[in-house]
């Protein structure tokens, strides 16, 4: 009976430990709001993006794998500054006076389990006078697939439940045999 217990206690905390250990792999930090928002359309030229993501950022000082915000026109040209990360907001100073039209927004930053999460959305300049932008408004975000190093695309992870139901099987056989094995010790 002793060994019954030992062998259920050991295989509870085995199970408990990969329970905790996998369930933050597929825990990715996504953009849940951004000024100005997907399809948006101001009227003047806003002075900043501001993106807010779900959880604190890591600022990571290399340019390939850390924090990379664009913000093209139909042309092309990068309107953007450096960004900044603030907890969980990144703040990009925007060159003055965007002209009327529509702009893409691509951004990278690193998520607070590590890994780089990226992904993508567009709004529209009507006019062209820089004003103060107006508080992050909810957005849905397009994740999009991108080939250049600097904006890689890392979406989310598929879950663990594969893994999760093969690790439940190997502990039911477990179980099964250690019940088995003191049953024939028994008799």
């Amino acid at each position: 009976m002793f060994r019954l217990r030992t062998a259920l206690a050991g295989a509870a905390v085995a199970a408990a430990a990969v329970l905790t250990v996998a369930a933050p792999a597929s825990a990715h930090d996504s953009l849940v709001a951004s000024s100005p928002a997907d399809g948006e359309q101001v009227a003047t030229s806003p002075e900043q993006i501001v993106l807010t993501f779900s959880n604190t950022l890591i600022a990571v000082e290399d340019e390939a794998d850390g924090t990379a915000v664009v913000v093209e026109d139909a042309a092309g040209r990068d309107w953007a500054g450096e960004p900044v990360i603030q907890g969980d907001t990144v703040t990009v100073p925007l060159e003055q006076d965007l002209s009327a039209g529509d702009y893409r927004v691509t951004w990278q930053v690193v998520s607070s389990d590590g890994h780089p999460t990226s992904g993508e959305y567009g709004f529209t300049v009507l006019g062209a006078t820089a004003s103060a932008d107006p508080a992050p408004t909810p957005t849905e975000p397009s994740a999009t697939p991108d080939d250049s190093d600097a904006l890689a695309s890392s979406e989310e992870e598929p879950a663990p439940w594969p893994l999760l139901i093969g690790l439940g099987v190997v502990l039911l056989v477990a179980i099964a045999t250690a019940i088995a094995l003191t049953s024939r010790k028994r008799h």
